[in-house]
Formats: C-alpha cells, sequence, structure tokens
C-alpha cells in the first residue's frame, strides 16, 4: 500500500479533484521509465468533522517515488509545463516544498536540490514566491 511505503511524497494542489487525479496520472506515466517503484498515493476523500452527507469534502492526491536523478529531472519538466500548477514535495525526514510550475522554471534546480537533502533549498523559503519549506 503506498501509504506505508517509503520514499518521496508528491501531492498535487488543485481545486478540481478530478484534475488533479489526471494529473498524477500523467506524471505517474512519465515516472514510470525513471522510477518503475513509483505508485499512486491516493489516501482517499475525508468528510469534514460534523458535515452532514454531501457535505464539503477534501480530497488529496499524489504519488510515492524513490526520487533518483532520472525521475527527479522528470518530475522537473513536468513542472515547468504549466505555470499554476502546485506541488507539495515531502522527503522521508519529513521536511516539505510547496512550489509552482512557475518557481520550478525560475530556478530549474530548488527541486533536485530539496530531493537531494540540501539544506540551502530548506532556506528557500520567501513569501514572495511562495516556496515553502519546513
Amino acid at each position: 500500500m503506498p501509504e506505508t511505503r517509503p520514499g518521496y511524497r508528491i501531492s498535487i494542489i488543485d481545486d478540481d479533484p478530478l484534475r488533479a487525479r489526471r494529473e498524477v496520472r500523467e506524471l505517474l506515466t512519465e515516472l514510470a521509465g525513471a522510477d518503475p517503484g513509483a505508485a499512486l498515493d491516493v489516501p482517499g476523500r475525508r468528510t469534514t468533522e460534523g458535515a452532514d452527507k454531501g457535505g464539503v469534502s477534501a480530497e488529496t492526491v499524489g504519488l510515492v517515488l524513490s526520487a533518483g536523478a532520472l525521475a527527479t529531472q522528470v518530475l522537473q519538466t513536468w513542472m515547468t509545463r504549466v505555470p499554476q500548477r502546485t506541488i507539495v514535495a515531502r522527503r522521508p525526514d519529513g521536511a516539505t516544498l510547496r512550489i509552482t510550475g512557475k518557481e520550478a522554471r525560475e530556478d530549474d534546480e530548488l527541486i533536485e536540490r530539496f530531493l537531494a537533502g540540501d539544506e540551502s533549498s530548506d532556506a528557500h523559503g520567501d513569501e514572495d514566491c511562495g516556496t515553502t519549506a519546513s
């Protein structure tokens, strides 16, 4: 089950859950050659506490990958194609990075440095660009 698999988690942030699912499947297809162990990470739909049936729900769609060099390049290229696309990357040590396609274009090595565990990428997080690492 992907939720218990070790590795790097990439979550797609989108108001439209169908588009998010489509995008994560597209990314998974592109990653297949670079990281055969990459897998969907779909914990499922959760209803907001106290909401009635059919109420507000939240859905997380993402994938788990080993983040080898080729897989990281595929992720970086995929991100730069759509400037409005936003992902949250989480390393096994718990550090997270929220980045948009536009930011990925501006700093084409940020994702690679972050997934490699480079501490300088953790410091990248000024309010103007919206990239945060914790």
